[in-house]
């Protein structure tokens, strides 16, 4: 996109309520949001996966692309966000202020 009209559009799409992370922001991500999605749009039951794959129930992120997108067949809206998991850290993060699909925004 890149384009500040196509953001504005998108935006107005999305509707007021909707808000994206800025990249840079520090989020967390939440594996079981994103398997229950998968799921969904799948059809599909994922059972036991967290365990099998030995997730944490939220990973902290830092936010390093999005992409304002638009299904083709719908004109449903998305944000696409490239998620880069950050080291250990043992300072307290504020809670959350948002969610979004399976991550969500914090303050750092």
């Amino acid at each position: 996109a890149g384009d500040p009209l196509y953001d504005e559009l998108w935006h107005a799409c999305a509707g007021p309520l909707v808000t994206v992370p800025r990249v840079g922001d520090l989020v967390f991500y939440f594996p079981q949001g994103h398997i229950e999605q998968v799921e969904a749009s799948m059809n599909q039951v994922a059972g036991n996966q967290m365990r099998l794959y030995d997730l944490p129930s939220k990973l902290l992120c830092r936010v390093i692309n999005v992409e304002l997108k638009a299904e083709a067949d719908t004109d449903e809206v998305y944000a696409q966000v490239m998620l880069m998991p950050e080291p250990e850290v043992s300072s307290t993060v504020n809670s959350a202020e948002f969610t979004l699909g399976g991550f969500s925004s914090s303050s750092a």
